[in-house]
């Protein structure tokens, strides 16, 4: 009799888990010698090895990756036979246990400091100007009405929005989705913590962002970073490319600098191209990995959501460690006849980049017109968090499901 025969003709399919069972799981290696049987049972990450001295009824027919339930001495139940192999994904419950730890951790550093977390919508009328990013769009179905929605980029909008309406310490772990980009550190869909501050600058969310990577640290007993720093990012210009940078330094300038030191600027079609050309090559891979570094005061056109110093830099900094990027902090723009112009600009640089165009939310500019508190504000990683503190080097590491190339 062949698998097919016994499958088809005695096999009654897929039945229950017995209660009597005194062991189960996927076969992972079948042992036969003489009347003799030895199972490898593979289990919730364990192995569980199993020795017949006389093989059970019907256990010829069994193959590696059928799922068994071990009865008795002599009776194995076949609960689900392997008739494929499984996808090529893996299931590493350490990691996942790693994970939960930490979101649950995070979370607790913020309830801990008063902080309220929120949910915003993943259906949005705007899902961010940001001119160089990609994003989902879809249609909402109301009768016969009918409205295109957006999957966010960040819940950024909508818990300004919070603020504006009363709320002062406010967190929120968000799915975000970015299209266009899969690489080691980017997954179309991740995972956005945004933190708030109502009534506060930069000094507290810096502060904050200190403490929780020392909490994290502790939480998941790894090692942080070894000191913190803080450079400005004319000081990086000067120290790494001999340029004086300043908030008026024009789109020629940075041309003629990236190429006097080597930097390809050929695809740069922006300011923002080439200062994010010379800074991805020439300074943030030279930044120490070890350490937790503060990259502040960015050109103005680097800052479209945050408040001017006096010396005419934008108000934001973004931290690196273990070589990467974990987050992006702004100084909030409260003046909502500047965050409208600002808003506007950026569209249009979105249509000169030919990208899908999407409108401006008007309660977001309503509630800053009814009046929005000084605020400090932070969106970090949580995956790029979480890699950095397990020396992960990619994302689709820790994910069950990633989107691959």
């Amino acid at each position: 009799m062949s698998r097919n025969d016994f499958l088809t003709q005695i096999w009654k399919p897929y039945p229950a888990m017995p209660e009597n069972a005194q062991a189960a799981g996927r076969i992972y290696q079948i042992e036969r010698e003489g009347d003799a049987l030895k199972l490898v049972l593979h289990r919730d990450s364990e192995t569980h090895k199993i020795h017949f001295e006389k093989a059970p009824k019907h256990s010829e027919f069994l193959i590696e990756g059928d799922i068994v339930a071990v009865v008795s001495a002599s009776e194995v139940v076949l609960l689900a036979p392997q008739k494929q192999s499984l996808p090529n994904r893996s299931y590493n419950k350490e990691l996942t246990q790693n994970w939960g730890t930490y979101l649950q951790s995070l979370r607790e550093f913020f309830v801990s400091k008063g902080f309220v977390e929120l949910k915003t919508p993943s259906l949005v009328v705007c899902p961010g100007t940001e001119p160089s990013l990609d994003v989902f769009s879809t249609n909402l179905k109301i009768g016969s009405r009918q409205q295109k929605l957006f999957l966010p980029t960040s819940p950024e909008l909508h818990l300004k929005k919070a603020l504006a309406l009363g709320a002062e310490k406010i967190f929120e772990l968000a799915p975000c989705f970015r299209n266009g980009e899969v690489t080691e550190r980017h997954q179309p869909e991740f995972l956005m913590l945004e933190w708030y501050r109502a009534y506060a600058s930069l000094k507290l969310i810096k502060e904050d962002t200190v403490k929780l990577v020392s909490h994290l640290a502790q939480a998941m007993k790894v090692a942080g970073p070894v000191k913190v720093t803080s450079y400005s990012v004319a000081e990086l210009f000067k120290i790494h490319c001999g340029f004086e940078l300043k908030p008026d330094t024009s789109k020629e300038e940075l041309k003629t600098l990236a190429e006097k030191i080597g930097v390809d600027v050929r695809s740069a079609e922006s300011i923002d191209d080439y200062f994010f050309l010379i800074f991805m090559d020439k300074i943030e891979s030279q930044l120490p990995a070890d350490e937790l570094v503060f990259v502040e005061k960015y050109p103005p056109y680097q800052a479209a959501l945050a408040r001017l110093t006096s010396d005419g830099w934008g108000d934001r900094f973004e931290a690196y460690w273990k070589g990467m990027e974990l987050c992006n902090a702004f100084h909030e723009l409260n003046d909502p006849t500047v965050q409208r112009l600002r808003s506007q600009e950026d569209l249009q640089k979105k249509s000169e980049m030919h990208k899908e165009p999407v409108s401006l939310d008007d309660e977001f500019f309503q509630c800053l017109e009814a009046g929005l508190p000084p605020s400090g504000g932070i969106a970090l990683g949580v995956e790029r968090l979480f890699m950095a503190l397990l020396g992960l080097q990619n994302i689709s590491d820790l994910r069950l499901f990633p989107q691959q190339n």
